[in-house]
């Protein structure tokens, strides 16, 4: 026969603490009543005050992995293999910024790489080509998705036909 298990109360009583797992108690530690504040971030927004002459820009295609080759690029930002970057996925654009503590970083032959999270917000499939802007001022790398062009393209068709009058 089985023997019965035994109960919760009696098990935990004879459960032993690891002290390797417990750090040790300071004594004499004061615990501020507030936590320090953090140095605030900067912000990550498109380069809407960036001299358009001062843009560049180039089209690529994702890999199967859903990295861009930016090798010019990554020249005109100064930026090297091995940098970090971090994503901020704004309505149908990625922003690309250098940060030392970015959760990606540049591929040593010059990709960079999308995750799979911020391409599919930025509607970048795997099968299409993405327009990227580089504005130098603000040392940042933006991915549009093609269709963002075109739709931009078109509008600006249809205001030039209302100014020809055709």
């Amino acid at each position: 026969m089985d023997s019965p298990a035994p109960d919760a109360s009696r098990r935990a009583d004879t459960e032993q603490l690891i002290g390797a797992l417990i750090p040790p108690i300071i004594q004499g530690r004061l615990i501020p009543d507030v936590p320090a504040s953090l140095p605030p971030l900067p912000p990550r927004r498109l380069p809407a005050s960036e001299a358009p002459h001062s843009l560049r820009l180039d089209i690529a295609c994702p890999d199967a992995s859903g990295r861009l080759s930016v090798r010019r690029l990554l020249r005109i930002l100064n930026w090297s293999p091995g940098d970090r970057i971090d994503h901020t996925v704004i309505q149908d654009a990625i922003i690309v910024t250098r940060s030392p503590t970015g959760r990606a970083t540049i591929g040593v032959r010059g990709d960079l790489p999308l995750p799979a999270t911020a391409r599919a917000l930025a509607g970048i499939t795997p099968d299409s080509q993405a327009l990227l802007v580089a504005a130098p001022g603000h040392d940042t790398l933006v991915v549009h998705p093609l269709s963002t062009v075109a739709t931009l393209l078109t509008e600006y068709y249809a205001r030039q036909d209302s100014v020809d009058g055709s």
